[in-house]
This record gives structure tokens, C-alpha cells and sequence, in this order.
């Protein structure tokens, strides 16, 4: 009989103790990644701000589609299958810095993508992506930070766009390695 409520009393213990350490977390998680590419600034800039192109390299992002919004503010959709996200961009500094904000009512995430574009003395361009996450539902937070690991969407996003860079301009990389 004690065998049977232990084996009862045990998961449920488990499952709060989980419960609390999930709502112990905080709701804002700050990731940091860079990567050195041999492409120009500029270059690498037309990639990143054109989302309307993203479906076409990004393994994430199934479809994109312009949301109406106010002049001059540029709002998009990106769907990725059953889920997807709103973003507004804020350019800062054309060419250097470029902020994308998660936007909309009742998510269940939210934050901020900063891109960084510093030219290289070899021509390249070193980009530093930060994202400031808000995961508002304690399951995400624990999702995020043990299970697909903070910082997993800005890998995935350099490596595609790394990848597509070099799509574009296959012969830059073997110029750039004899410069």
C-alpha cells in the first residue's frame, strides 16, 4: 500500500517542483552571438533587411507576408508552420545597426533582435545579433533556457544567413581566403 502512494505522491512532487523552478526563472533572457563573413557591410545588410526574401533561405521560416501598417513603419508576418510572429523594424544606423521588435497583443513571447555590422579589416563584416527574449508563460521560459537552449534561433539565423550570403557569391570565400 505505501508502494502505491509512493509511486503516486512521487510524480506529482516532481511535476510541482518542476512547476516552481519553471516560475522561478525570470522572463527575460538576454542571448549574444557574432560571426565573422567575408561579405561588405553592405552587403550583408540588403540580406538582413530584406524579409520578403526570407522563406527563400531562412530553414525557419515558411512564409513572410507585408502586415498594412503607418507610413514609413515596416511591419511583416512570419509564419513558421503552425506558429508565427509579428515584427516591426526600427533602423538606427543604415548599414550598422538594426533593431526588429516582436509586436502584438496577447503573445506568449516577445523582445528584441539588435543586428551590429562592423567592417572588418579584411573586407568582411563581423555581425553581433542580440536578443533580449520575454518568455511571459513559465513552460517557455523552461523550454528556453534547458531544452532548445538560449540562443539556438540566432545560431540558426547566422547559419542560414551565412549560408545564403554564400549562395549569392560562391566565389567570395576563395577571394576572400587568398586576400
Amino acid at each position: 500500500m505505501e508502494w502505491v502512494a509512493l509511486a503516486f505522491v512521487l510524480p506529482v512532487l516532481l511535476l510541482a517542483a518542476l512547476a516552481l523552478a519553471a516560475w522561478l526563472l525570470p522572463v527575460h533572457q538576454l542571448s549574444r552571438r557574432s560571426r565573422d563573413l567575408p561579405q561588405r557591410a553592405d552587403e550583408v545588410w540588403q540580406v538582413l533587411t530584406d524579409f520578403e526574401a526570407y522563406p527563400s533561405w531562412r530553414r525557419q521560416v515558411r512564409t513572410v507576408m507585408r502586415v498594412p501598417s503607418a507610413p514609413h513603419e515596416e511591419l511583416w508576418r512570419e509564419n513558421y508552420g503552425n506558429t508565427g510572429v509579428t515584427l516591426r523594424t526600427e533602423v538606427e544606423d543604415h548599414g550598422r545597426i538594426l533593431l526588429r521588435h516582436v509586436v502584438g497583443n496577447k503573445l506568449e513571447f516577445g523582445g528584441v533582435w539588435r543586428f551590429e555590422l562592423t567592417p572588418l579589416r579584411s573586407g568582411g563584416t563581423r555581425l553581433a545579433i542580440i536578443e533580449a527574449a520575454e518568455y511571459y508563460r513559465p513552460l517557455q521560459r523552461l523550454m528556453a533556457r534547458y531544452v532548445t537552449g538560449e540562443g539556438r534561433n540566432i545560431d540558426l539565423y547566422l547559419a542560414d544567413l551565412a549560408r545564403e550570403l554564400q549562395r549569392q557569391d560562391p566565389h567570395r570565400l576563395a577571394r576572400h581566403a587568398l586576400a
